[in-house]
């Protein structure tokens, strides 16, 4: 073999090498990708099931509040209507106790006025009708009417971009957190301040109180509640920021992604 043979050889031997080595680099990222797609599409289907089990967990809790909120409404209403008339003819076989009867009759006003209130926060209906701003409105006035915490309320626009069921969530968020403030957080002071337009939604809950370690909380056996608040939250297509400080209260803000 002369020397011209030899290199022929050697430059054809490497570009087959070479060939060899551009396919195996291509059938590696045609694989990799293949995976990358598999991944992606179980993440996504993953989510869709997590979004459908929520949906009929949402569906399973609307027929129950609508239920209960029917319950006090009815029946509890009656109640209340005919203690008034109760009291009324009290009053009318007593004259010489109206004043008595009177103050007892105001307590009574103010359980029904009370109870009216929460009927509406717990029915579905009345916020799908009334709307998530209208709806924070009276459940602002519920916590008010606690006296403690103190609660400011700043509302900005008055016009939501979120879904029905995105309201939903949000409504149902500022429940659970407000609640866990008033259980946990011995918050003498609750703000909310919300701004939204037909672009943008954003809702702030903050509290004064004791507060927490945001990671080691998160971190920890019991942090269900905090991370359920999380997860419903994404499901919705909604984002949560949480900051909070020992000592320097807590701030929980709701947006849309």
């Amino acid at each position: 073999m002369n020397q011209e043979e030899i290199v022929l050889s050697i430059v054809s031997t490497s570009l087959l090498m070479l060939l060899l080595i551009v396919i195996i680099a291509i059938a590696f990222v045609i694989s990799a990708r293949q995976k990358l797609k598999q991944e992606m599409l179980l993440a996504e289907t993953k989510l869709q099931y997590e979004q459908e089990l929520r949906q009929v967990e949402n569906e399973v809790s609307e027929q129950m509040m609508n239920r209960l909120s029917q319950e006090l409404h009815d029946n509890i209403g009656q109640l209340h209507t005919a203690m008034h008339i109760q009291i009324q003819n009290q009053k009318l076989d007593h004259p010489e106790l109206k004043e008595r009867f009177e103050t007892v009759e105001a307590y009574l006003g103010e359980a029904t006025r009370q109870l009216k209130i929460l009927s509406r926060t717990l029915n579905y209906d009345y916020l799908g009708h009334a709307g998530l701003l209208n709806t924070l409105d009276i459940e602002v006035e519920r916590l008010k009417n606690l006296k403690r915490p103190e609660v400011s309320f700043t509302k900005e626009g008055s016009i939501s971009p979120l879904t029905k069921n995105q309201e939903l969530v949000v409504f149902r968020l500022f429940q659970e957190i407000t609640q866990n403030a008033l259980r946990h957080s011995g918050a003498s002071k609750l703000k909310l301040s919300l701004n939204c337009s037909e672009n943008q939604f954003r809702f702030s809950i903050s509290d004064n109180g004791k507060g927490f370690d945001v990671e080691n909380t998160l971190a920890s056996a019991k942090s269900n509640g905090l991370h359920n608040i999380f997860k419903r939250a994404e499901l919705a297509g909604l984002k949560i920021k949480l900051q909070s400080e020992l000592e320097k209260g807590t701030t929980f803000e709701i947006s849309k992604l």
